[in-house]
């Protein structure tokens, strides 16, 4: 069990598992000087004990016993000095878990959810085991350097979450989380069923098909109930960007872990209540996310990160269970497919009939 094993995660940026042995994160200098250093004083001893040798202080026995014995030490420190060297990624990680409270293995809960953000992170080589998706300032008592890896300050995430979310406070932070809950791009896809000609939803559907390349059968199946389940619209990928932005959130400083958690939680349980497993869940993602972006090189690019994750990863992630969680937790608007958005406008858009109307007249 990996709970058991040493937390270590990916090299950021890197997408093997742990962290390969790399001399070249700013050691070339060190190795020279280390080797000078171990190489003078035994190019120094050398002729000594051969002088001393010469006048007969010492036996040449003890001449080569004394130079096998520093040749050793000598490779010994070499050897030593060069692991370090190749493993400094891993001891730097350790040392930013260390800084940073003592981070290890999440309970399984937690992984469960992270685990819903696991294709992207590989695609991009982010943490996926921890709350932060990169070595983040959040987390630092103090201002530390580390040479394998760069730090992400809270400027860089505020920079990021105004150009993505324009999200720069708790505030409206809140306020885009509550748009997500209330399904911001699933309420929407809902009400163009209702309120699309048949000509229009037809094209709406042919297009979502070319850009997902997913069957036109699973696209529609989307709007309907299945049985005693919901209709899934596209709330994988507003519930999914719920993740995403607490997580950047976090690491910006405008929310506490505490509560970036209770709305990744939130949002996770969702997840695992709507869909059987994370494929289901991310075919449902990549049609939302085809439905905002209508762009094929996007939308292909999310079908390479599946597909890649699907057969390339090897996080421990990938290996957590998929708990189904039950319908009941699920919020009205989920369950009623976002009908009180989708009643509100039709009422907008249908022709007014409401008052007077021509022929309608008790005493005819």
């Amino acid at each position: 069990m990996p709970q058991m094993s040493t937390f270590i995660q990916n090299h950021p940026g890197e997408q093997d598992a742990k962290p390969k042995g790399n001399p070249n994160h700013n050691n070339q200098g060190l190795l020279y000087v280390t080797l000078l250093l171990l190489c003078i004083p035994l190019g120094i001893t050398i002729p000594v004990l051969k002088r001393l040798t010469t006048i007969g202080k010492i036996e040449n026995w003890t001449m080569y016993g004394i130079i096998a014995v520093l040749s050793l030490l000598t490779i010994a420190m070499i050897i030593l000095v060069t692991k370090r060297m190749m493993f400094k990624n891993t001891a730097e990680q350790k040392k930013y878990y260390r800084l940073a409270g003592g981070l290890t293995w999440l309970p399984q809960e937690k992984r469960e959810a992270l685990q819903l953000e696991a294709p992207s992170c590989y695609h991009t080589g982010s943490w996926v085991e921890t709350l932060e998706y990169w070595p983040a300032e959040i987390r630092m008592p103090r201002k530390t350097r580390f040479t394998t890896f760069q730090i992400v300050t809270k400027e860089d995430r505020l920079a990021a979450n105004d150009e993505a979310w324009k999200v720069l406070s708790e505030k409206t932070y809140n306020e885009r989380i509550d748009q997500l809950f209330a399904g911001m791009h699933s309420r929407l896809f809902a009400s163009d069923k209702q309120l699309m000609t048949d000509q229009t939803r037809n094209a709406m559907i042919s297009r979502l098909e070319e850009l997902t390349q997913l069957p036109e059968r699973y696209i529609t199946s989307c709007w309907e109930p299945q049985g005693s389940n919901p209709a899934i619209l596209v709330w994988a990928f507003d519930l999914q960007r719920i993740i995403e932005l607490s997580r950047t959130s976090f690491m910006a400083g405008l929310i506490t872990e505490q509560k970036a958690w209770e709305q990744i939680l939130k949002a996770a349980d969702y997840i695992h209540a709507l869909f059987d497993e994370p494929d289901a869940f991310f075919n449902n993602y990549r049609i939302g996310h085809a439905y905002w972006s209508n762009d094929f090189k996007q939308t292909n690019e999310m079908a390479q990160i599946q597909k890649a994750y699907n057969n390339n990863c090897k996080w421990s992630i990938k290996d957590v269970s998929w708990t189904r969680k039950d319908h009941n937790i699920l919020p009205d608007v989920i369950l009623n497919g976002c009908k009180d958005y989708v009643e509100e406008e039709i009422k907008k858009n249908a022709p007014n009939s409401i008052g007077f109307q021509p022929g309608n007249n008790d005493n005819n």
